[in-house]
């Protein structure tokens, strides 16, 4: 044999010795691996149900809150809804009773108008009726009355002029 076929088949032999003794370390390496990785799983798995326990616990505290958030708004809601009917129907009220004041106020007023007012007005236009009346019938006479005042002014210049004569 020759020193390369020597050294080839040592390296071998070597080879084969150095796999013996890894594989059992290799195998122990595997299982170390194998179970850290269960365990791993595992641990994994028991925070996964811890924490999704927690999430349910949350989540249902969470619902308790909001429904009796919700009752309470639905509450206060109501509330002010029944406040808020009990002052429109106090305004209502005063209005009803304003309406009715103003109603008997308006009835007042008409029947002044129709029992004092009216009258009155009738009268007042009656007078005046009359009075105009009167006055076209004097109308026609005032003006013979003014050609009459003209006349006379004539006939008095003309004997003032005629006394300055004589004077």
């Amino acid at each position: 044999m020759t020193n390369e076929e020597l050294l080839l088949a040592m390296s071998d032999l070597l080879d084969v010795k150095l796999r013996a003794e890894l594989q059992p370390l290799k195998n122990e390496l595997h299982e170390e691996i194998r179970a850290v990785r269960d365990e791993l799983h595992a641990e994994i798995q028991a925070v996964k149900n811890e924490l999704h326990t927690e999430i349910q616990a949350v989540k249902n505290e969470l619902r308790l809150e909001i429904r009796a958030a919700k009752d309470d708004l639905h509450a206060e809601i109501q509330a002010v809804r029944d406040e808020l009917h009990a002052e429109i129907q106090a305004v209502r009220d005063e209005l009803d009773e304003k309406i009715q004041s103003l109603d008997a106020r308006v009835l007042q007023l008409q029947l002044n108008q129709d029992t004092v007012i009216i009258p009155t007005l009738n009268d007042i236009a009656s007078c005046y009726t009359d009075t105009f009346k009167r006055y076209q019938a004097y109308g026609d006479k005032m003006d013979s009355v003014y050609e009459d005042v003209n006349l006379l002014k004539k006939v008095v210049m003309d004997h003032s002029v005629k006394l300055q004569k004589l004077a």
